[in-house]
């Protein structure tokens, strides 16, 4: 993908462009993702922008891009728009393993409680 930015100066070695604002910076970051039509790799992004901008900003693009709910964090470093194919199941399915992640842990922790408490009624008696 293109990134379409300004040139500044070209000549037959060296092609200079002017850098992204923060604002354009979130626009490329949303529309490279978006153009992908699949999860998209940390690592990814950061081959496609390097020379234009540095992690820090990138990071910072995706922060407002997940803020504003125009992108969506997969979880072990992939991003995708809401809209793309697949996206919401796996979201559906991250969520349902949460909730039985917490329901077993709760379920664990009170039978600990359980048990110690016929620990200590066991050492009283």
């Amino acid at each position: 993908m293109s990134l379409d930015l300004k040139v500044l100066y070209e000549d037959e070695e060296v092609v200079v462009m002017k850098a992204p604002t923060d604002e354009e910076l979130v626009e490329l970051v949303y529309k490279y993702i978006k153009s992908k039509g699949r999860p998209v790799t940390w690592k990814e992004l950061r081959e496609e922008f390097s020379g234009t901008a540095g992690e820090d900003r990138l990071r910072r693009a995706l922060s407002r891009l997940r803020r504003q709910g125009r992108v969506v964090d997969l979880g072990g470093g992939r991003y995708a728009t809401p809209d793309t194919p697949g996206v919401l199941e796996e979201l559906e399915e991250r969520k349902r393993r949460r909730i039985m992640r917490e329901a077993l842990s709760a379920e664990w922790r009170a039978r600990w409680r359980r048990r110690r408490l016929q620990q200590r009624q066991q050492e009283t008696n």
